[in-house]
């Protein structure tokens, strides 16, 4: 695999600065399997989307970060035309780094630039809301806002408990909202808090939160909580979380390819832990990415 060129892009913040100590070695290894490599220090969001975007003149396109820091590298690379769009690697260093849990990638530095080295292609599935693309998990309602809400110093301090402390402190403010949609010809009406569409295995750290879910099977896992109160809100909520959504009979759960959304007032949407479109949504299967695993 000699010959190749590599441009790693890395977000200086994320996950505790640790990639900025190991980025020596991480040149290194690269260089050493017969990488050309070029380094860029991310600046902004719309930096890493804009630089992945400039990188077809590149064969694999690495990004150091979490959750958040993918996203905005997919979708740079999707805009760019399949038979010139370049490999992704990734090297997890976020908080979550729920991708890199659902590919299976080593939590090591060192050990998963090795694999980004030995260049083993994996397609994966992609999803869409509007115009955005998304990796892992769009969503919208209670909780799903929080990734962007918490300090980048506190995150890196306190890790995933930051994200629970946040989400705690929003809840008295939180108003639930009427969303309509079709599924297998039925419109349905409901008041919800909580609607996720899942492409991984993992949400936010949560690891049984949709264990169907699959990245190749071309489909995506829906789960609607709805408005019951906030006893049994809670409860639900609770439930969701520890993976346990059949007990209630309350909870909607469902693959699809695409669905479509409108909401009573506008709603803004997250994915991957970065703003996405306001309601309302047209949420589909997007194009497969090429990762390197």
């Amino acid at each position: 695999m000699n010959g190749k060129r590599l441009r790693l892009v890395y977000n200086p913040y994320a996950g505790r600065r640790k990639l900025t100590a190991q980025l020596d070695t991480v040149i290194r290894i690269f260089q050493e399997s017969g990488n050309e490599v070029c380094v860029h220090r991310a600046c902004s969001p719309e930096d890493m989307e804009e630089i992945a975007f400039q990188s077809r003149d590149v064969d694999r396109f690495v990004i150091a970060g979490g959750d958040g820091s993918i996203h905005q590298a997919c979708n740079g690379l999707l805009r760019i035309p399949e038979d010139q769009r370049p490999a992704l690697g990734i090297l997890p260093v976020g908080t979550a780094n729920d991708l890199a849990y659902a590919l299976r990638l080593p939590k090591s530095i060192p050990e998963a630039c090795k694999v980004i080295a030995k260049g083993n292609v994996f397609r994966m599935d992609t999803g869409q809301v509007n115009d955005r693309y998304f990796v892992n998990v769009a969503s919208a309602g209670l909780l799903t806002d929080v990734s962007q809400k918490v300090d980048t110093r506190v995150k890196n301090t306190l890790g995933q408990l930051a994200y629970i402390l946040k989400g705690i402190e929003t809840l008295p403010s939180f108003r639930p909202f009427r969303i309509e949609y079709e599924k297998d010809g039925q419109p349905y009406i409901e008041e919800v808090v909580l609607l996720l569409a899942v492409n991984g295995h993992s949400v936010g750290g949560l690891r049984k939160l949709v264990p169907k879910a699959s990245l190749t099977d071309g489909l995506l896992e829906v789960l609607i909580v709805p408005a019951s109160g906030w006893p049994e809100t809670i409860r639900l909520l609770l439930n969701v979380l520890r993976g346990d959504k059949s007990s209630s009979g309350k909870i909607k759960e469902f693959q699809t390819k695409e669905l479509k959304i409108s909401t009573d007032r506008p709603i803004q949407s997250d994915l991957d832990g970065e703003y996405g479109p306001e309601s309302s949504w047209a949420i589909k299967i997007g194009p497969k990415i090429s990762v390197l695993c």
